[in-house]
């Protein structure tokens, strides 16, 4: 009874310590090994090329896992199933609810049909590929709530018939799938199976689309404007073939979205379309359109707040967007949508450095701006800053990453204007900011939790700083993932 006892409390223990404790924990005894792997709920495994007999026994000793990452390159297809198959047969299996194989796993859909009643209890799952296309044995996850799908092309040759789309519409309604979250990448036009997916995702809230030419041929095409009706939020990534079809759509059907994002690729009048249709209903917008943003697209967001008294845009967030001008920006400012900002982004978008006085004009019409990322912006300098400071007095975070004209007068300025309220300050890439003036402002900022900067600029006293005051110091996690 005591040794239970024991055993409990130190996997409680266990449960507590930070991932890079694991080590030395288990070289203290095969026992503690045991409790070790019995605590753990999250494990992540890069492995070689035809190792499913290794991870068949590695999981063994892992029976309480809730979230299992596999990393392997170069892996051949009859492989990849049967690891998928090792998977399933683990202790864990059935309490499974995140499983990601990645990034060069090409499955077969007869490997996918034989493993779902094993991981029945699987909400979020991520996939490299599956060869050939299918989505049928997504209907055996009846929990499944996220899906993300890269389907490399240098893996995958998906084009061609799929008995997905035979069916049509004849299967009843109630094998809707419960999605809510669905990336996709490198959807060609080609793709067929495509079509048996849309009709299923009737209660999609989030949508991805990562480097697709297309959402599927034939059938597909006219059954994708049935998954957009209540979603939340879109993102298109690198999807410019197809970008004006989907903001068109959307346009028409997307009548709850809250937030869009186009990246790389998107047509000017599309835009301008659902920007007319659509802006009123938007809480944030998030546009990377070096060559298809215009000031009519930033008007339109304007005009739309005149005739909307509940215009909700609270996020804009524009980069590389050269097209746009001061004029542009202070039109929008002017008006009730701008008003309402409260998180801008103006990431290497050179109107800020051709235009000095608009930062200030921008803090001056925008009271509700709380967030700010000015980030690769080279030339902007300390005068610019100091000046639209002076105006932005409730700024919780701020980014300032690769503007590299800035000096530790900025800091010293943020301080001054800022420093009662900044809770996230990021100062990556800034060669001109000396480490002694970060020192100071992270020991002055009273609400500062978090400074992110390469690990090679931090000293030892900004890091008994850290400590002293429970503060995050280091670098900023990848972004633009699925999930």
């Amino acid at each position: 009874m005591d040794t239970a006892l024991c055993d409990d409390l130190l996997q409680v223990v266990f449960g507590l310590l930070p991932p890079s404790a694991a080590p030395a924990v288990s070289l203290v005894s095969r026992r503690w090994l045991a409790l070790l792997r019995a605590a753990t709920s999250s494990l992540s495994l890069r492995l070689p090329a035809s190792s499913a007999a290794t991870l068949a026994a590695l999981l063994s000793h892992y029976p309480f896992l809730a979230a299992l990452t596999v990393v392997s390159a170069g892996t051949p297809v009859h492989d990849a199933d049967a690891v998928l198959l090792a998977v399933a047969a683990a202790p864990a299996a059935s309490r499974l609810s995140t499983l990601r194989l990645l990034p060069d796993w090409a499955v077969s859909p007869a490997a996918l049909l034989t493993v779902c009643p094993a991981l029945a209890g699987l909400t979020s799952l991520h996939l490299a590929a599956v060869r050939p296309l299918s989505f049928r044995w997504l209907k055996l996850l009846p929990r499944l709530k996220s899906f993300a799908l890269v389907n490399s092309a240098a893996t995958v040759d998906s084009a061609g018939s799929s008995s997905d789309d035979t069916d049509g519409e004849a299967e009843d309604v109630a094998g809707t799938l419960p999605l809510e979250k669905l990336s996709l990448c490198g959807i060609r036009s080609g793709d067929r199976g495509l079509g048996w997916l849309w009709r299923r995702c009737g209660s999609l809230k989030w949508l991805q689309l990562r480097a697709c030419d297309g959402t599927g041929d034939g059938p597909a095409s006219l059954a994708f404007a049935g998954c957009l009706a209540g979603l939340l939020a879109l993102e298109l990534r690198a999807c410019r073939a197809v970008a004006d079809r989907v903001l068109l759509l959307a346009a028409d059907h997307c009548r709850t979205l809250t937030s869009l994002l186009v990246y790389d690729g998107g047509g000017s009048e599309a835009l301008h379309r659902f920007i007319q249709q659509r802006a009123a209903g938007l809480h944030t917008l998030d546009l990377r359109l070096p060559l298809d943003l215009h000031n009519d697209h930033l008007l339109a967001i304007g005009a739309d707040s005149v005739h909307n008294a509940t215009h909700g845009l609270a996020s804009l967030r524009l980069q590389s967007c050269v097209l746009i001008t001061g004029d542009g920006l202070r039109s929008l400012a002017r008006t009730a949508a701008g008003a309402g900002i409260e998180e801008l982004a103006l990431v290497s978008c050179d109107v800020v450095e051709r235009e000095p006085g608009l930062l200030t004009f921008l803090s001056q019409s925008m009271p509700r701006l709380r967030r700010l990322n000015l980030s690769y912006n080279e030339t902007l300098n300390d005068k610019v800053i100091g000046a639209m400071l002076s105006s932005c007095r409730n700024l919780i975070d701020i980014r300032l990453r690769g503007c590299r004209g800035l000096t530790g007068g900025s800091l010293l300025s943020l301080l001054r204007h800022c420093g009662q309220s900044l809770e996230i300050l990021d100062i990556s890439r800034c060669p001109g900011i000396a480490v002694g003036n970060v020192e100071l402002f992270a020991q002055r900022a009273a609400k500062l939790n978090h400074v992110i900067i390469e690990e090679s600029a931090m000293s030892e006293e900004l890091k008994a700083i850290a400590q002293k005051k429970g503060m995050k110091v280091g670098s900023l996690p990848c972004e633009g993932g699925p999930f």
